[in-house]
């Protein structure tokens, strides 16, 4: 039997892959697998993977880093297949609830901070949690009957939230709140809005999808999916069709709003 197991991600230094990545390795670990990494930024583009794939038990594939029928032919040939943050019909994955998460953000900024025009970044829109968190948010801005909202290019990279954000703010548009896609493009947001003399949270709102220790330290309101457990639970789902299980569909994790000093109530934090 082989011990191995492969992971085809788009960069593995990145916050959210690494933590993916180590959730997956840990549970490896214990049921005997070595994990081998494919980080197609630092691969070459011409080949659909630096893996041997007829030496591996099964491959985790980490948002979407190759085209689907390349994943979908690795499904077919028999080996099997898990996605992490990602989905195609057939092929087991775990997600995060993007529902859920951006719902609550919106929610806790209209009715505990009063927030009403809004800036949201978006994330890399060639990948399903980028599609899902913008489509989410649309929707609820129809249920609060709020404005049109400013939407921004962030592609899930701080730097080009950064760019996004300082462009925006030269034409001195009226917004209270910023939402992003992803908790580290929210941080970066912080500082670009302190630049520009907006105090945060009388000014504006902030506030990002995730969590981790650089949203802990910038006091930065988020909704919490477990990254880490997201790795877990799609290796077991892995390992658990390498063992000889019929696993199918996809499981969502649930996420939990943690309010912090981005987001308070402007009014409370006066006194009023």
């Amino acid at each position: 039997m082989t011990t191995h197991i492969g992971i085809i991600t788009n960069n593995q230094y990145g916050v959210f892959q690494q933590n993916v990545i180590a959730g997956a390795q840990a549970v490896a670990a214990r049921y005997g697998y070595q994990v081998l990494v494919d980080s197609r930024d630092e691969a070459d583009i011409n080949s659909p993977t630096t893996l041997d794939l007829e030496a591996l038990g099964g491959v985790l594939v980490i948002a979407n880093p190759v085209p689907d029928d390349f994943i979908q032919s690795i499904h077919q040939s028999g080996k099997p297949v898990s996605l992490v943050s990602h989905q195609i019909v057939g092929i087991p994955g775990v997600v995060s609830n993007n529902s859920e998460g951006i719902a609550k953000l919106v929610q806790h900024l209209v009715q505990e901070c009063g927030r009403r025009q809004f800036v949201f970044i978006n994330g890399n829109m060639a990948q399903k949690d980028g599609v899902e968190r913008q489509h989410v948010f649309r929707q609820e801005l129809m249920r609060y009957n709020l404005p049109d909202a400013y939407f921004l290019h962030g592609d899930f990279e701080p730097e080009i939230a950064i760019q996004s954000l300082q462009a925006f703010l030269a034409e001195a548009p009226p917004f209270d709140a910023v939402v992003a896609a992803d908790y580290l493009m929210a941080r970066a947001a912080l500082g670009v809005l302190a630049e520009y003399g907006y105090a945060v949270p009388a000014d504006v709102s902030v506030v990002g999808f995730g969590d981790g220790v650089e949203a802990a330290e910038a006091a930065l309101t988020t909704v919490a999916a477990d990254v880490v457990e997201l790795g877990k639970r799609s290796i077991r789902q892995l390992i658990g069709q390498i063992q000889g299980l019929s696993i199918v569909g996809t499981t969502v994790l649930s996420v939990d709003l943690i309010i912090r000093e981005t987001s308070m109530n402007p009014s409370r934090e006066r006194g009023v």
